[in-house]
């Protein structure tokens, strides 16, 4: 009976007696492997026999007389000593090192050599700071009581000083300053108050000289209603400049609804709609001449441009390009929200927001879901940037656009996106909203904070801002004593700050200026017995320079056009410069502290807050120091609890503080020594571990 093995399919008739034999036979050299002796071959052979009887078919396996042990360890010296073998092994050993040491040249060479992708580098607009300047109240060269060019000119030493790197200014253009600037009748020529062209280049040739920038204040939305364009559009409905403006009929009182109010008015009638304008009242006015409404959402002698009309389009898009040509650095867009409205203006009242406390003619009364940020709008700034990024590749420069854009309780986050798209940036006006006497804990500016933060679109640059010419000042706000607190939340948080002329000395609102002083129409509208509801005029007094007479430095004349601020002689900038811990030095030291890559381009962590302690730390990575900035901007005296999460490391060394007991320098445990009464700061630098 044949058994069937796995060792192949060739077979042939082998005897046991012939497999033992062949297993006992010597190698040829006569070495026998004693490992494998006769008997074992015997023991193998028996063992076959059980399975395999005589005849038996089964397959062929290879056949050794004995396995093979290698050479002995003295004939591996041996031959280890012959000179073929040693050569061999030097060349072995060589080609090995040359090999390795040329494989690590050649990544030496390509991590030299190859062409890196440079580090993504930040751009002017946000690594410098941003401040404001009001012209009308900065300096006075010419002893009229209003600030100009000239002045400007004079106060570039102390403003590279503070830090600054760039200027916005309000409104030069010519204007009969009915809205002190933003009623314009000149888009391309200056008003003589502050000066004239030849002025206006000079100071843009000093300040690009001192590596300065400026930004203009653009304003597309309206003109005065003294413009040639208003004025030859208000003649005729069918002349070449008659759809440069928003007319529209009276409403048709017998086939629509029409309010009682109105409708008996002869000649004008109703006004197409309820829409309101931003100072109150109607945002129509009639004009007799014409037999028309216009729209003004500001002023009635401010008339809202009509942008679905391309020409004035183009008329815009040239007045940009007018000024980049004169070397203007970038715009800030005024009140770019209302450019574009509704056309269906018969039929598009807006519905009433039912907040408190607001009379019909407010302008709060309404929700304007037909009058603000329409698509068509965002289109409009959208052309306006693309002028400004031609411009900018031809002129291989950066120009830089920022739009006033007031987020309301209507704005989505959407709307937000899409003013990103179209500027650098839209304001952030969250901190001037939101701060103030029931906004003066730690929580409730870390809820600010995070919040804004949280509405910046991926990848885009946040921006922060205290105040400006149309809110009242963050140190009235506030209170003074807070002040160098809050310019270290507007300096060192991530993104581009703006400084509205006075914060770095603590500038407060005017609250004393009487109806009859009062220049801003807003307030002058609502009469001597409201006029404060909503008067600017108290955030616009003229810069505190020092304590002299009659005018602290700003003018020659003691007739300023808005009286100076009686506290000019305790708060200015001769008196702040000799205080070492002054608000003003502690400006410059914060302006100083951002310049650092932790602020420019690092993390931010904001630390848990308490009622009166609001900090954070900027990290950038390790190796770079990293700060902690801790304020009080409460009413109590407070002990700071420092979290890993925020420092990882308990000794860091001041760099910034204002009041406490520190001076800078000092080495601080930052867990159990930061002890800040109410208004005080201080910054530490440490390193994580």
């Amino acid at each position: 009976m044949m058994k069937e093995h796995d060792y192949g399919k060739e077979t042939s008739n082998v005897s046991l007696t012939g497999l033992r034999s062949l297993s006992t036979e010597e190698p040829a050299g006569g070495h026998v492997n004693t490992a494998f002796t006769a008997d074992h071959g015997t023991e193998f052979a028996n063992s076959k026999a059980k399975e395999v009887e005589a005849g038996e078919r089964v397959e062929q396996r290879p056949l050794c007389s004995k396995p093979y042990a290698g050479m002995s360890k003295e004939e591996l010296l041996q031959f280890s000593q012959k000179p073929f073998w040693v050569g061999l092994r030097w060349a072995g050993f060589i080609t090995f090192w040359l090999g390795f040491f040329a494989i690590v040249a050649a990544v030496i060479a390509l991590i030299v050599l190859e062409e890196k992708c440079p580090e993504e580098s930040l751009d002017w607009w946000q690594t410098e700071v941003i401040y404001q300047v009001y012209p009308r109240s900065f300096q006075d060269s010419d002893g009229d009581g209003v600030g100009d060019l000239k002045g400007v000119s004079s106060r570039l030493d102390y403003l590279q000083e503070l830090g600054i790197g760039t200027i916005w200014m309000n409104p030069i253009y010519k204007s009969p300053m009915k809205d002190f600037g933003y009623d314009v009748s000149d888009y391309v020529d200056i008003d003589p108050i502050f000066g004239t062209m030849e002025e206006f280049e000079h100071l843009l040739g000093i300040m690009h000289e001192k590596g300065l920038k400026l930004v203009m204040d653009f304003v597309p939305n309206h003109s005065s209603d003294q413009h040639p364009w208003f004025v030859e559009s208000r003649k005729s409905r069918d002349n070449e400049y008659s759809d440069y403006y928003v007319w529209v009929d009276k409403r048709d009182c017998n086939t629509m609804s029409c309010d009682t109010s109105c409708s008996g008015n002869q000649p004008q009638g109703c006004p197409p709609n309820n829409w309101l304008s931003v100072p109150r009242g109607s945002a129509w006015k009639w004009d007799q001449t014409r037999q028309q409404y216009y729209l003004h959402t500001y002023l009635a002698e401010q008339p809202d441009l009509n942008f679905n009309n391309p020409k004035v389009v183009k008329e815009m898009q040239d007045i940009l390009l007018f000024w980049l040509d004169k070397g203007v650095d970038g715009f800030r867009l005024d009140a770019v929200s209302h450019i574009h409205e509704d056309t269906d203006y018969y039929n598009k009242d807006e519905p009433p927001s039912n907040k408190p406390n607001i009379t019909a003619d407010d302008y709060k009364y309404l929700k304007h879901i037909y009058t603000l940020d329409l698509p068509d709008t965002i289109e409009r700034l959208r052309e306006f940037r693309q002028v400004m990024n031609e411009y900018g590749t031809t002129a291989e420069k950066h120009i830089f656009s920022v739009n006033e854009v007031y987020i309301t309780e209507y704005t989505d986050v959407e709307t937000i996106t899409k003013h990103y798209d179209v500027a650098d940036m839209p304001f952030n006006f969250d901190l001037i909203g939101g701060l103030g006497p029931e906004c003066h804990t730690g929580a409730c500016i870390y809820g600010l904070v995070n919040t804004s933060l949280g509405m910046v679109p991926e990848g885009r640059w946040s921006n922060w801002v205290l105040g400006n010419h149309d809110e009242g000042r963050i140190a009235s706000k506030m209170g003074g004593t807070y002040e160098s607190a809050m310019n270290a939340l507007l300096l060192l948080l991530p993104g581009t700050p703006t400084t509205y002329y006075g914060e770095e000395i603590g500038m407060l609102d005017h609250g004393s200026i009487t109806f009859n002083e009062t220049r801003d129409p807003r307030g002058l509208i609502l009469g001597p017995d409201r006029y404060q509801e909503h008067s600017r005029d108290p955030a616009r007094t003229p810069m505190q320079w020092d304590s002299s007479e009659p005018s602290a430095g700003f003018s020659t004349n003691p007739e300023t056009w808005l009286p100076m601020h009686p506290d000019y002689k305790t708060i200015n900038v001769q008196l702040q410069v000799m205080i070492d811990n002054s608000t003003l030095n502690t400006y410059k030291a914060l302006v100083a502290l951002r310049a650092k890559r932790s602020f420019q381009e690092g993390d931010l962590v904001l630390a848990t807050p308490t009622d009166n302690l609001f900090a954070f730390s900027r990290n950038f990575k390790h190796g770079e120091p990293s700060y902690l900035c801790v304020m009080n901007v409460g009413y109590e005296a407070e002990l700071y609890a420092s979290s890993e999460d925020v420092t990882a490391n308990n000794e860091g060394e001041v760099v910034v503080k204002y009041g406490t007991r520190f001076k800078i320098g000092d080495k601080i445990k930052i867990d159990e020594q930061i002890q800040l009464d109410p208004g005080e700061l201080v910054v530490v630098e440490f390193y994580f571990y």
